[in-house]
């Protein structure tokens, strides 16, 4: 019975024909489609809007940026606000066609970017930490990803913000933790005999 598999509900305008056809249990959002390709375009426009402002503004580029992210945004836009932190960054996604679902990522060409690599800090709610765990891991390698290109301190600021916080302290995994927010609740012990 084909309305016995479930399915992601949302809107076929925002690039999601694959909630087509309607009538069916439904989930919210694929987890690991999230950014979606819709929601990819969003969020280059995005930070190239935050850059030109901050251009506009300073006449500069800005080395570092902090964002928040939410669980219940994520949901609503399929990864607007994820897909600014990689645009950032510049590192690309890259979607498996049938699924949808992000697969890997790609570092961008410094061509292709046209400006140096942004480090950004990411606050993520406790709802988007529990909710997204997977989308946490992939924010963290691209953050790895970007660190560990060898490329120009000028033109990749990740990689030089990562280079002196490892020589303060020499911990390379504390020089690119970029990801931040609160701890998860600890579980129930059993109670009672």
């Amino acid at each position: 019975m084909e309305g016995s598999s479930p399915r992601a509900i949302g809107s076929p305008l925002r690039g999601l024909v694959n909630v087509l056809p309607t009538g069916r249990n439904f989930y919210s959002v694929d987890p690991k489609a999230v950014p979606s390709r819709l929601a990819w375009d969003t969020g280059v426009a995005m930070a190239d809007s935050l850059l030109a402002r901050y251009r506009d503004d300073y006449g500069r580029w800005p080395q570092s940026v902090g964002l928040s992210v939410w669980g219940t945004s994520a949901m609503r836009t399929s990864g607007d606000d994820i897909a600014e932190v990689l645009a950032l960054l510049g590192v690309r996604p890259v979607w498996d066609d049938a699924s949808r679902r992000v697969v890997d990522l790609e570092a961008m060409t410094m061509a292709e970017l046209d400006r140096p690599r942004i480090d950004v800090t990411v606050r993520i709610s406790g709802f988007f930490r529990d909710a997204f765990p997977h989308v946490v891991t992939m924010l963290d390698d691209a953050v790895r990803l970007v660190a560990e290109l060898d490329e120009p301190d000028e033109a990749n600021y990740v990689r030089a913000h990562s280079k002196a916080d490892l020589a303060d302290h020499g911990d390379q995994r504390r020089a690119t933790t970029r990801i931040f927010g609160s701890r998860p609740a600890p579980t129930a012990q059993a109670c009672c005999s």
